[in-house]
């Protein structure tokens, strides 16, 4: 009986430390909750709305340490891992501020009178071409000089010199325009074979970087980033990509569950969904890895971003190029 029982005490023990053994596997941990990010195996609780991460976590369900966004200068909209706050929106010379920035919200502009907005992020506001209606008023008023006996000749005379005139004019600018796009062409593709590491690329229009027919660099060189510098490369990348090659790039490292958990974490909210990719880009790679990957990945999916986003990196002294040699 004594023996039996020593047996089932020793199984129990075993089935114990089987048991433990198996909770600790990193298989079996949970995954994080929706209130939570993960970060180095962990599941940290996400900072408040307003605030960022200035430490994380040191153990699995527990939050760092949150920093407060700085008034006008940052913002963070929802609950977040993000390492620092959102830049604000800086309202151009022909908006108006409709609303400031806080620290929970990005600032909202609005073009001025006689603009309109060009895009739906109302990034860009283009003059209105349709004359005000008290100005057409004057500008009719301002025609009656004539012979009071003969109103109706003055308008009529008016009516067709103006468009003929118009037309003219349009003729001419876009024969003059033509013939500086054809000169701008030739002499940019003659500068282009002299090598496109020259450095003169970053003075140059990038709706003409189609044309371009360069040697590919063999390798990127990438300088040793803050994180100031590496959150202003993110941002170049993020601006320049167009949202529906966004993804496609992102799958080159990310799964397709990762890019849909981190969308959903922060819907609405474009910017802050592609800085949280690009993050978990910098911790699989490494900083310098991540770039110079994205800049790969980027050339074959799509040219003229490739060639916007690395000049303006090249510009700015973050990647330098080495050609390959004959």
């Amino acid at each position: 009986m004594g023996a039996a029982a020593g047996a089932a005490l020793g199984a129990g023990r075993a089935a114990g430390l089987l048991l433990v053994v198996l909770l600790t596997m990193p298989g079996a941990r949970a995954k994080c909750g929706e209130s939570e990010y993960p970060h180095e195996g962990l599941c940290c609780v996400l900072c408040e709305a307003g605030t960022f991460v200035a430490d994380h976590c040191s153990a699995s369900h527990l939050r760092g340490k949150c920093d407060p966004c700085k008034e006008g200068r940052g913002f963070t909209a929802h609950a977040n891992g993000l390492e620092e706050c959102l830049s604000c929106r800086q309202c151009k010379e022909d908006q108006i501020t409709l609303r400031p920035c806080t620290l929970t919200q990005d600032a909202e502009c609005q073009c001025k009178q006689g603009y309109f907005c060009a895009d739906e992020g109302c990034e860009i506001c283009q003059r209105n071409s349709q004359m005000d209606p008290d100005e057409e008023e004057l500008a009719l008023n301002s025609t009656d000089t004539a012979d009071p006996g003969l109103p109706n000749q003055g308008s009529g005379a008016l009516v067709w010199v103006i468009p003929v005139l118009l037309f003219g004019l349009g003729l001419g600018l876009l024969i003059v325009v033509k013939k500086l796009k054809c000169h701008k062409v030739a002499s940019t593709d003659k500068d282009a074979e002299r090598g496109w590491i020259s450095g003169r690329m970053c003075s140059c229009d990038a709706t003409s970087l189609d044309s371009y027919k360069v040697q590919e660099p063999t390798q990127i060189i990438v300088k040793d980033l803050s994180q100031s510098e590496l959150r202003e490369t993110f941002d170049v990348f993020i601006k320049e990509v167009p949202p529906q090659q966004w993804k496609r790039l992102m799958r080159t490292v990310l799964q397709e569950n990762d890019i849909n958990e981190i969308i959903s974490k922060f819907p609405d909210n474009r910017e802050e969904q592609s800085y949280q990719m690009l993050l978990v880009w910098r911790n699989r790679l490494g900083k310098k890895q991540c770039i110079i990957k994205l800049l790969d990945a980027l050339r074959h999916i799509d040219t003229r971003s490739y060639y916007n986003v690395s000049n303006t990196l090249k510009c700015n002294n973050i990647v330098s190029k080495v050609e390959a040699e004959d």
